[in-house]
């Protein structure tokens, strides 16, 4: 994270895509460039998805080959398990680097931006290829059972959990994100979910504006900072609100329920009557900056537009 993170030039303009690390090896290096090539238009979302479930499907299907002509497949010695990753089909080894860099791209890119649409696009992509199972691990030993398979890519089966998706936009939320890569993470959290592409429920920013949250600043004790972050985390939240999209799913999903739901769902007509009072309190509270305000005072609306055009529709 830079300093630049905080310009607010960065307001409305991608920050820096922060997307290499010195740890990278040849997964990432395969995959990051073209990631940023998708980024900046110069490569389509579905050149993009072909070219990925391509490199995927081959090497799958190389090891497995390989594998399959050794005298005993099921087994490797010492020194290969050291060299695992070059020797047995696991999807996952490209799945995992492709993920996370993902997440790292949706940090840059604020609402609306091109360069977040053609990743939404890309996983759309990917998702309308042809479904196709690749191999996974070694076979099994006994040959009556059937080899290990990993479907291709249905991101919408697993409640929004396909390959674990959700959890790396949790690992980038363990390092404490800048306010406008907080908001951007948000915004591509809150088209994925609605899509049913990614589940972020659980990591949506709308859980920090709840009073009962660890992450609700005592403003009395915090008098200076505590509305800074209230309201950076407001800024954030107000991404699940604001986008017709978004919000007309968050307020459905809501109507499902009246009271807390069961641990691993956020949506209840209890909290979202609480972010309306949230999103209601700091539009008219000076201790709140203007920007801040003004964000509540749309998104407190919104919501309002929300309840009104259902009332009608019933």
């Amino acid at each position: 994270m830079s300093n630049s993170d905080y310009s607010e030039e960065f307001e409305d303009k991608p920050l820096p895509l922060n997307l290499y690390d010195e740890n990278d090896d040849e997964r990432d290096l395969w995959i990051k460039p073209r990631l940023e090539s998708l980024a900046n238009g110069t490569l389509t979302p579905n050149q993009l998805a072909i070219d990925v479930d391509t490199r995927i499907t081959e090497d799958t299907n190389r090891k497995h080959d390989e594998l399959m002509k050794r005298p005993d497949p099921c087994h490797l010695t010492e020194e290969e398990e050291e060299d695992e990753m070059h020797i047995v089909p696991r999807p996952r080894y490209h799945i995992s680097p492709l993920f996370s860099a993902i997440v790292r791209l949706c940090t840059a890119f604020p609402a609306c931006h091109p360069g977040q649409t053609r990743i939404v696009e890309f996983l759309l992509a990917l998702q309308s290829l042809p479904r196709h199972e690749i191999y996974a691990g070694l076979p099994p030993e006994d040959p009556s059972e059937p080899y290990l398979t990993v479907p291709l890519w249905r991101f919408e089966e697993e409640e929004g959990h396909w390959q674990m998706f959700p959890t790396y936009f949790q690992e980038e939320m363990k390092v404490w994100l800048a306010p406008y890569r907080l908001r951007n993470l948000n915004v591509a959290m809150a088209r994925l979910t609605a899509l049913k592409l990614c589940n972020c429920a659980r990591l949506s920013a709308l859980l920090y504006i709840l009073p009962s949250n660890n992450e609700y600043p005592d403003l009395e004790k915090r008098p200076i900072d505590g509305p800074n972050k209230l309201g950076n985390n407001l800024i954030a939240a107000a991404q699940w609100i604001l986008p017709q999209e978004e919000g007309q799913f968050v307020y459905q999903e809501c109507k499902k329920f009246e009271s807390d739901p069961e641990w691993r769902k956020i949506w209840c007509m209890a909290h979202w009557r609480e972010w309306k009072r949230q999103f209601a309190f700091v539009a008219g509270d000076e201790r709140f900056a203007v920007r801040y305000r003004e964000v509540a005072e749309r998104a407190y609306r919104q919501m309002l537009v929300y309840e009104e055009e259902d009332t009608k529709g019933q």
